[in-house]
Parts: C-alpha cells; sequence; structure tokens
C-alpha cells in the first residue's frame, strides 16, 4: 500500500522569495529613517496621533466594517463618489485582493521591471505568470508594456510615479497604454508616491478610472501621510469593481484605529 503524499502547498508558492524590507541599520543610530522606503523624518499628523491614542479604551470593539467615515473624508479631500472608494490594510492588501478577483493559474500578470515587488510575488501567490516588461531609461516604457500583452494577460499594474526610480508617466502616456489594453485586461494604476509629484502632464489615475470600466487607482497613507505602521490604503475603482473587492475582502480588514488616524490626517491639510 502507498503512503499517501505529505501536506504540499499550491505550486507556484514555494518558488516565492519572500519580501523583504529596506535595510534599517546604520551605524550610531538605534532606529534610522528608511529613506528607500520613504519613511518621514517628520512623522504623523498630531492630530493622527491624538486619534489614534483616543481609541485605545476601545480596542474590544470590532471596528466600522466598510470604513465610512474614512472614505467619506477621502472623497471630500479628492472630490470623489465615496462609494467607489475601498479601504485596506495598506495598498498592499488591495493589490492582492484585485490579484485574487482577476488573475488565477493560467494567467498572466503584467509589470514594468522596476516596479513594486508585490506585484509579481502576488501573483505567483494566485498561481498566475508574472512578466516583467523591460523599461527605457528606468523610466515604464509603454510600448514594451503593450508587446508583453497576450491573450493571457489579465492585469496591468504601473507604479506611477515609481520608487526607487523616481521616474513617472504623463497623463497621456498613461492614456495610451490604456487604450492599447483589451477592455477584459485591469490596469491598476499604483499611485503611492502621486503626492510627491508637481508637474503639470502627471495625472494619479483619476480621470482615468472615472471613464473606464477596467481602470484602478490605489493610493497609501505611508508615504505622505506618514502612517506606516497602521496599515492603511485605499484604491478607487469602477463601481463593479469596487463591488467585487467589498464581496472578498475580510468584513473588518482596518482596524479602529487606522481608520480614524487616517480621517484625522486627511482633514488635517
Amino acid at each position: 500500500m502507498k503512503p499517501e503524499p505529505g501536506l504540499v502547498p499550491r505550486p507556484s508558492i514555494l518558488d516565492i522569495t519572500p519580501y523583504v524590507g529596506g535595510e534599517a541599520k546604520a551605524l550610531g543610530f538605534a532606529r534610522p529613517i528608511r529613506l528607500a522606503s520613504n519613511e518621514s523624518a517628520l512623522g504623523p499628523s498630531p492630530k493622527a496621533v491624538a486619534a489614534y491614542r483616543a481609541l485605545a479604551g476601545e480596542i474590544h470593539r470590532y471596528p466600522e466594517g466598510d470604513a465610512e467615515e474614512l472614505r467619506e473624508a477621502l472623497g471630500r479631500r479628492h472630490g470623489l463618489d465615496p462609494a467607489r472608494i475601498v479601504c485596506g490594510a495598506g495598498s498592499d492588501e488591495l493589490i492582492t485582493l484585485l490579484l485574487r478577483c482577476y488573475a488565477g493559474p493560467g494567467d498572466e500578470v503584467l509589470y514594468s521591471r522596476h516596479g513594486f515587488l508585490m506585484y509579481p510575488i502576488n501573483a505567483m501567490a494566485v498561481g498566475a505568470t508574472p512578466v516583467a516588461a523591460l523599461e527605457r531609461d528606468l523610466t515604464t516604457d509603454v510600448d514594451a508594456l503593450l508587446a508583453g500583452v497576450t491573450d493571457r494577460t489579465r492585469i496591468v499594474f504601473i507604479a506611477n510615479p515609481n520608487n526607487p526610480t523616481g521616474t513617472y508617466l504623463g497623463a497621456q502616456e498613461l492614456a495610451r497604454l490604456h487604450a492599447g489594453l483589451r477592455p477584459s485586461v485591469l490596469l491598476v494604476i499604483d499611485a503611492a508616491y502621486a503626492e510627491f509629484v508637481n508637474r503639470n502632464d502627471y495625472e494619479p489615475g483619476i480621470a482615468l478610472v472615472n471613464r473606464a470600466d477596467n481602470v484602478v487607482m490605489l493610493r497609501t497613507f505611508s508615504k505622505i501621510y506618514a502612517l506606516a505602521g497602521l496599515r492603511l490604503g485605499w484604491a478607487y475603482c469602477p463601481p463593479a469593481i469596487a463591488d467585487v473587492l467589498n464581496r472578498v475582502r475580510s468584513p473588518f480588514n482596518v482596524s479602529s484605529a487606522a481608520q480614524a488616524a487616517g480621517e484625522a490626517a486627511v482633514e488635517d491639510v
């Protein structure tokens, strides 16, 4: 009688090299600021810290399930419909959710060569094949991305602007990329560093989301708002995609403290 095989993970999981954060050691400093991760030297808004501390006595309660007040604050700040905003435990979680919802075994996930490492890692986690498009002068190359699209492509990720290269695509190039994709391919614009761009031709992705059914914009509180330790991010989506994400996300995926601190940070202009 043959022995039964032992427990094994799904294919491709063991091919993943775990993500390792940036170097966090410097001689003579107990906790150096990691510039590669864009940790703020100034720290978060004092109002965000106060909002976080105010909930210390409420940690026995579950958080508000759909982050309604935070979504409304984001809607006021950016002129967006709160119903089309989905909050997550960092934009990392939203990347994971999008891949779970729209890609799987046999599919391909396309990204720019120096894009965020979590794109290929999470693609492999759902059984999809990550495909890296070459860049030109450390800048996302629209033609290379479009050349990499196949019948198996389901998602295209672009970090705009990108870390660590510091380069970006203008609104016209981003629109050209979208125009070259099939309606069945999801374009995810990761605008984690949107607040650090001051160029007339830059647009974080809101305009594309407003006029297309297959575009999502991701944002984070880790960078400009200096709330990296709370893990808080958000997505602006077409209504149908927001509906899908809300069906699969955990019911209490954003903590009460993160919601309160995020709302205070957004309103502390």
